[in-house]
């Protein structure tokens, strides 16, 4: 098989890779015993939809034709091309008359056979044969007999003739598995009833159970399967079989198709990859993909429409997507529809269902695949199938390793790849990973616009899905880090500081790229990646988040970063002890937080503490700062003082001291979340903090 062959559906005698020439010459030695032993006979060439039936039957009648000894005369009969039953019978009867000698010392005989078909054929169809003038035709046979001369009677002066034939005819029927049922019944009663003449033998080619299939919506079986066999046995006097396919021969298709579409589109599978592969079809595509068609008809799937996403999808579970929109349609239908949040994760998966034993998943699974017409026979492959790919679908590998792991090969089991197998491309509203692959290796020599914007764009529009992208291909290339540190910077102070999303939150998709890039960065290179990353409001800030993560994951590089951040965060504070609190911005106050974190609270409380014993800073204002902001969706309000913070730079008493006369004065109540953030609204749950905290303290 090669790539241009898998959508070819005609015979292809000279493409004998399933041994067939063998078959066909035992079938032609077997025809020519027939022959010796009756002097009409019927044959059934056999095989289901797809086997190979036309590239044997072709390379029969090729046997038939060259066979030196007793050659054959071959009729090709296409029961399929008559447009009725009756049209039907007299192509058969021109078919015969035309393949009788035509000599002259035929003539009479020819009359004679002519006269037969003539008497019994029916009045008033003679034009209703596809392309054939059939009333010509029969004019030739002669005048319909008429009076007293009985069919009988023509009958056996046409056998009478036809048994003086040098060599006898083969009528070939192939595809009469297409017929309607009344349409098979009359190929049959033209074979049985009428056909059966001197030296006219007969080769049906068919599939055996859409024939019965056929025959049981008859008249004559009723319904009855078992009466259909054994019409059909009546018919056939002999059977040759077409061998099905040998495992191994099936195994020899599918790795060299396989082969074949891999090395086209270069594809390097993983041994993972080819392992998962294998053990679905052991377990279930071997057996669906039982005939050449079938095997023809998958990998034509695949080939036709996997361009389009290579590069952009695995391609082993594109390959067994396709396996289930060719075979299995109702089930792929559904992965997109009611199935696609449960598969998936996304927003309202099955929430009610997260107590489901595996037993009860397991039959709830099942009834939806037998819902969606699968046969019972393939439930069980179908759902192993399925639970391969997504692993959500299985409890024992939806661990975040593996949910991980199917991110990072692409698989469609993760949501930022699953739309792409089933639109057959990069969506609007995604990105291409071989773009982005290709802009990250090529940092170092200056991108274009062209390259850069697309992945900008995606950031600012999918932030969280882009992130995680960018952290899947960024490992090994800190060109690339160093340069996206600073759009890293600018994105975040516009990010939405949800905790949850759909999605996932873009904030922490953010901070865990940031970390990512950071920990590329060489240790020589560290003090201007985090000077690029200070020039925005909330690069410093940024860069904190992600080193102190990464001190905790002891970054090779680490020491570099802590000097670094703490210097860019250090220059920031210093700024703000120049001014006011009151004209400080909660954003900027943060920088103090996270400058006792990494440069160390013995250092940076000394100099807090004289801020605000010698100003500019107030005791009622660095309490008011240290307010945090609680958010609800995007409502920002005040939440808790953190009082660790006020007793490490100061001490609690010296607050009771300092603002014993506003604390007493208070009669705000601790409402936390009642209020937006306002340095007015700041001092006022301050001050009331303060009060309650210091009244537990008395009296304890």
């Amino acid at each position: 098989m090669n790539q241009r062959s898998y959508f070819r559906d005609a015979p292809d005698p000279q493409n004998d890779t399933l041994e067939r020439r063998q078959f066909a010459e035992r079938t032609v030695l077997a025809l020519q015993e027939v022959r010796r032993q009756s002097e009409s006979s019927v044959a059934g060439l056999i095989a289901p939809w797809g086997a190979g039936k036309s590239t044997a039957l072709a390379m029969i009648i090729e046997g038939l034709k060259n066979h030196d000894n007793d050659p054959w005369i071959i009729v090709d009969l296409n029961p399929w091309l008559y447009s009725d039953v009756d049209s039907l019978q007299l192509g058969f009867f021109v078919a015969l008359r035309e393949a009788l000698p035509s000599d002259a010392k035929w003539n009479r005989s020819r009359e004679r056979i002519g006269n037969f078909f003539t008497a019994i054929s029916p009045a008033g169809k003679v034009n209703g044969l596809v392309g054939v003038d059939a009333s010509a035709a029969l004019e030739a046979f002669g005048q319909k007999v008429a009076g007293d001369t009985s069919a009988n009677a023509l009958k056996e002066k046409a056998e009478k003739s036809l048994r003086g034939l040098e060599q006898p005819i083969l009528f070939i029927m192939d595809d009469l598995d297409r017929l309607t049922p009344d349409e098979l019944l009359m190929v049959f009663k033209l074979v049985r009833l009428v056909g059966r003449l001197p030296n006219i033998y007969y080769l049906l080619a068919y599939d055996e159970k859409t024939l019965l299939d056929l025959i049981q919506q008859t008249n004559i079986a009723s319904g009855n399967r078992g009466r259909a066999h054994d019409y059909l046995e009546k018919i056939i006097q002999v059977r040759f079989d077409i061998p099905a396919l040998r495992p191994q021969q099936k195994a020899d298709l599918i790795n060299h198709a396989m082969t074949e579409v891999m090395d086209r589109y270069e594809v390097e599978a993983s041994e993972e990859d080819i392992e998962l592969f294998s053990r679905i079809y052991r377990k279930y595509l071997a057996n669906t993909l039982t005939t050449p068609r079938s095997i023809n008809r998958y990998f034509a799937q695949i080939d036709s429409l996997y361009e389009t996403l290579n590069r952009e999808v695995n391609f082993v579970d594109f390959a067994l997507i396709t396996f289930i929109r060719t075979f299995q349609p109702e089930v792929y239908k559904n992965l997109t529809g009611p199935w696609r949040a449960e598969i998936t994760g996304d927003a309202g998966s099955h929430i009610t269902l997260r107590n489901e034993s595996p037993t009860d998943k397991e039959e709830r699974w099942h009834q939806l695949l037998l819902s969606s017409h699968v046969d019972p026979s393939d439930v069980t492959g179908v759902y192993e199938l399925l639970r391969s790919l997504f692993p959500r679908m299985n409890p024992d590998r939806a661990s975040s390793r593996i949910l991980e792991e199917t991110a990072q090969r692409r698989g469609v089991g993760d949501r930022d790849y699953f739309d792409r197998y089933f639109v057959f491309g990069v969506p609007g509203d995604d990105i291409s990973d071989h773009a982005l692959d290709t802009l990250i290796r090529s940092m170092g020599s200056a991108p274009t616009s062209d390259s850069v914007d697309p992945i900008l764009e995606a950031l600012k529009a999918h932030t969280a899905r882009t992130c995680r992208k960018i952290r899947r291909s960024l490992p090994g290339h800190p060109d690339a880090a160093a340069w996206l540190l600073p759009h890293l910077a600018d994105l975040y102070a516009s990010a939405p500081h949800e905790i949850f999303s759909v999605d996932g939150s873009p904030m922490i998709n953010l901070e865990y790229t940031t970390q990512l890039a950071l920990s590329e960065i060489p240790s020589d290179r560290v003090e201007e990646a985090i000077q690029s990353m200070n020039r925005l409001p909330h690069g410093a800030l940024l860069a904190s988040i992600a080193v102190q993560r990464l001190r905790e994951e002891q970054s090779s590089n680490i020491g570099a970063l802590l000097r670094s951040t703490s210097r860019a965060l250090a220059a920031r504070v210093r700024e703000l002890m120049e001014i006011d609190l009151a004209s400080v911005s909660t954003h900027d106050f943060r920088h103090v937080y996270h400058w006792r974190i990494i440069t160390g609270k013995q250092i940076s409380d000394v100099a807090l503490k004289e801020a605000i014993t010698n100003g500019p800073w107030t005791a009622l204002d660095f309490a008011a700062r240290n307010i945090s902001v609680a958010i609800s969706g995007r409502v920002e309000s005040l939440s808790e003082l953190d009082f660790e913070i006020l007793d490490e730079v100061m001490g609690l008493s010296y607050f009771y001291q300092e603002l014993r006369e506003p604390i007493d004065e208070s009669d705000t109540p601790i409402l936390r979340h009642h209020y937006s953030d306002t340095i007015e609204n700041r001092r006022k749950l301050a001050l009331s903090f303060l009060r309650s905290r210091r009244d537990s303290d008395a009296h304890q």
